[in-house]
């Protein structure tokens, strides 16, 4: 069961026993640990991907979770740097490389995403070559699977079977796992792609961070606003310069706190942002933020979630505080099912049902064990935060937030 696990595509694994069975008794048996079962790409098919990559002027790096999985960050890191070539990732592999890089545009998709950075959305437009490497192509990565645009080419990497060709054709479609893809193509492009984009590093890097502070000082209103109720960027915006990001894992809700927080948050070291990508699963997070501690106890985790999110799951503080599991939980708490407000207004306008929500989560927070404060100003974020992180067990910060902000591809 840990090898189906670990192997191929990682994921969970269901054992299914008698009550016989486990009631029996047994010799004690010790686990043989196994190696995960890796594979590497045809080499005829490696080869014809370099001689593409070579033959490209505008290429672009698209990296999704399985990428992450395949703990690929240095030899991506290799080669972005040895080829001067610009990477976006999709949100479950935010942080593959820090993104903070000089090649990162951060949050894209191909053709574009959801929540596509404005630097990653100008590359993948200009495009010629998209090299994507352990990604699906879903409903968010792809803004509902715009077309493919007709001047690029795709050359698609995946360690499933399934998934190649299953939304997009490609120009070359890869089996393999995408660390062995990456160390083999490092080791072949020498010698045939050879100096292909030398001396292209300063001219790349300058592009992106020319586009970078063109696309925040656009964002920068809402970055700094000082309305009340708080603008949800704005909170998000001054969380993540009071947090340690080299020494922080996100973990994020479903709904419109995804959006919020994971647009303009950079994420320094893989996994420190710890995304279910576009799914709806509302109310993950705070258990999997719990899930987060007790795996990294060195590591200060945050978990952003809405009061949609919260009231399916916002019970679990309690097991957090009976535990001593010691994280930050901040609701941008907007007084509904924001995303659902929006969907029906879309269609209906003026007329919504079953949306709003209210409660006091910090006195919540308070009733079942655990730190709880809420924050109605912008000026208190930071003294709340400074608070609730000094507490030794789960922390909340009900932050009252405008509803109904736009999601950045509702702009």
């Amino acid at each position: 069961a840990f090898n189906v696990a670990r192997s191929g595509r990682p994921g969970p694994v269901i054992l299914e026993f008698y009550g016989e069975t486990l009631r029996d008794n047994i010799d004690d048996t010790a686990y043989q640990k196994t190696r995960r079962i890796r594979f590497a790409p045809d080499p005829e098919d490696l080869d014809q991907a370099l001689r593409i990559l070579g033959q490209s002027s505008r290429p672009l790096l698209y990296v999704g979770r399985g990428g992450l999985g395949a703990e690929a960050g240095e030899e991506l890191k290799t080669l972005v740097e040895g080829y001067s070539i610009p990477i976006m990732t999709t949100l479950a592999a935010k942080g593959i490389i820090p993104e903070d890089h000089p090649f990162c545009l951060g949050l894209g998709g191909y053709p574009r995403a959801a929540y596509s950075t404005g630097p990653a959305g100008k590359f993948a437009d200009e495009a010629d070559l998209v090299l994507a490497l352990g990604c699906s192509f879903r409903q968010h990565a792809t803004s509902r699977w715009l077309a493919k645009p007709a001047k690029a080419k795709l050359i698609q990497v995946d360690v499933d079977p399934a998934e190649l060709n299953k939304n997009y054709p490609a120009d070359l479609a890869m089996l393999g796992d995408i660390k062995l893809f990456l160390q083999a193509l490092l080791r072949r492009a020498p010698e045939i792609i050879g100096d292909w984009r030398k001396g292209m590093g300063e001219e790349v890097k300058k592009e992106i961070g020319g586009l970078k502070t063109q696309w925040l000082k656009a964002w920068e209103p809402r970055l700094t606003s000082n309305e009340i109720p708080m603008n949800p960027y704005r909170a998000c915006w001054d969380l993540w310069h009071l947090l340690d990001r080299r020494n922080t894992i996100i973990v994020h809700d479903a709904g419109t706190a995804r959006a919020y927080i994971a647009h303009h948050y950079e994420t320094l070291f893989p996994r420190g942002f710890l995304s279910i990508g576009g799914t709806s699963a509302l109310g993950w997070a705070t258990p999997a933020a719990q899930g987060a501690k007790l795996a990294h106890p060195e590591k200060t985790v945050v978990c952003i979630s809405g009061d949609g999110a919260f009231g399916f799951t916002g019970m679990e503080i309690e097991t957090a505080a009976r535990n001593g599991i010691q994280f930050l939980e901040v609701i941008l708490n907007n007084g509904g099912l924001n995303a659902t407000r929006e969907n029906q207004l879309s269609r209906f306008p003026n007329r919504e049902i079953g949306t709003a929500l209210g409660g006091d989560y910090a006195a919540m927070a308070r009733a079942l064990g655990a730190f709880g404060e809420r924050v109605e100003r912008p000026e208190e974020l930071k003294g709340a935060v400074a608070r609730a992180l000094s507490h030794p067990g789960p922390s909340v910060l009900d932050v009252l937030v405008k509803p109904l902000e736009p999601r950045p591809y509702k702009q």
